[in-house]
C-alpha cells in the first residue's frame, strides 16, 4: 500500500526541467512488494549478508526510521539502489516506510553511493557527544558483549540504531569512554578494550575498576608478580617489538588479570586457552 504523500518534480522550474524528471513518494514497503522490486534488479552488486542482517535486526526491533534515504528506480522500473534494505524487509517479514524515487536517468548509477559514509563516531559528534571515536568503539564492543559475542569475529556488526539504544540504556558507559580517552596516551591496550573493561568491571566495583586500569596504565606501586604487572609487561613487550595488540586477546588478558588480582593471586604469566579464544571459553569478569 502506498501512502498519500507524493512529491513530483521537486524543486525544478518549468524552464529548467531535466530530461528525466524524478517522481518521489513515501511508500509502505511490504515484504511482497520488496520481493517484486528486487526482481527488477538484474545487474546489481553482490549482497553483503552482514548488512542485510543488521538492517533486518533494526526492522524486527521496531527501530527502523524514515531518514530520507531513498530506493531508486531508473527507466522501465529497473532497481538502481536499495538492494540490501529491500532484502532486509523480506528477511524481517515486516512492512516499513521508505522514500522511493522513480524515473531516474540510466546515467546516474555511477554517482550512487559514492559519498563518504558517515560513521557512528560522526553521528555522535553531530549529537554533541564527547570522546566520540572512543565512545563509538566502546559502545560497539559493549553491544556485542550484551549479545553474547566475545570475540571480534563473525557477522554481527552493531547498527547505529542498536548502539544508540544501548547508549540510552547505559549512559554510564560515557564515563568508561572518557577514562579510556584519558589513558590513550599512556595505555598500550586499545581504547575499546580499556573502555569496555571499565564498563564491565565497574558493575562489580566502580572504584576498583578505575584503580585497576590506572595501574595497568602507569604501573605505580604494583609488585612484579601482581597480575596487573604481568599484563602490563606483556603488552609493553609486544608493543616494543612492533607488535599489535589484538582486540579480542587484549580483552581476554585484561579480564584474566582483573579476576586474578581480585582473587589475590600472584602470577608470572597470563595464559590463553589452548586452541584459541571462543565465545564459550572466554573469561567473564568476577
Amino acid at each position: 500500500m502506498r501512502s498519500a504523500s507524493k512529491f513530483t518534480n521537486l524543486h525544478f522550474e518549468d524552464s529548467a526541467m531535466p530530461e528525466h524528471s524524478p517522481d518521489v513518494e513515501i511508500v509502505e514497503v511490504t515484504p511482497q512488494l520488496a520481493e517484486t522490486w528486487l526482481s527488477r534488479n538484474p545487474n546489481n552488486r553482490n549482497v553483503r549478508r552482514s548488512v542485510i542482517d543488521a538492517y533486518a535486526r533494526d526492522i524486527e526491533a521496531g527501530h527502523w526510521r524514515l531518514n530520507g534515504e531513498t530506493i531508486k528506480f531508473g527507466p522501465g522500473g529497473v532497481l538502481l539502489d536499495g538492494q540490501h534494505r529491500l532484502s532486509a524487509v523480506v528477511q524481517a517479514g515486516a512492512t516499513v516506510q521508505m522514500v522511493v524515487v522513480r524515473n531516474l536517468g540510466d546515467d546516474v548509477m555511477a554517482t550512487v553511493d559514492t559519498g563518504a559514509k558517515r560513521t557512528y563516531a560522526d553521528a555522535l559528534k553531530l549529537a554533541g557527544e564527547e570522546n566520540t571515536s572512543t565512545l563509538a568503539s566502546v559502545v560497539r564492543r559493549a553491544v556485542m558483549w550484551e549479545r553474547g559475542v566475545r570475540t571480534n569475529t563473525g557477522n554481527l556488526k552493531p547498527t547505529a540504531l542498536e548502539m544508540d539504544d544501548f547508549l540510552d540504556r547505559h549512559p554510564e558507559i560515557r564515563s568508561s569512554a572518557e577514562l579510556a580517552s584519558r589513558l590513550a596516551s599512556r595505555e598500550r591496550l586499545p581504547a575499546s578494550v580499556v573502555g569496555l573493561c571499565h564498563y564491565l568491571f565497574a558493575k562489580i566495583d566502580s572504584d576498583a575498576a578505575t584503580w585497576f586500569l590506572l595501574r595497568v596504565a602507569d604501573g605505580d606501586g604494583v609488585p612484579a608478580t601482581d597480575p596487573i604487572a604481568v599484563l602490563r609487561n606483556r603488552v609493553i613487550k609486544l608493543r616494543v617489538s612492533g607488535g599489535r595488540i589484538n582486540e579480542t586477546e587484549g580483552l581476554a588478558l585484561t579480564i584474566r588479570a582483573w579476576n586474578a588480582h581480585r582473587a589475590g593471586e600472584m602470577r608470572t604469566k597470563l595464559q590463553m586457552p589452548k586452541g584459541g579464544l571462543t565465545n564459550e571459553n572466554f573469561p567473564e569478569p568476577k
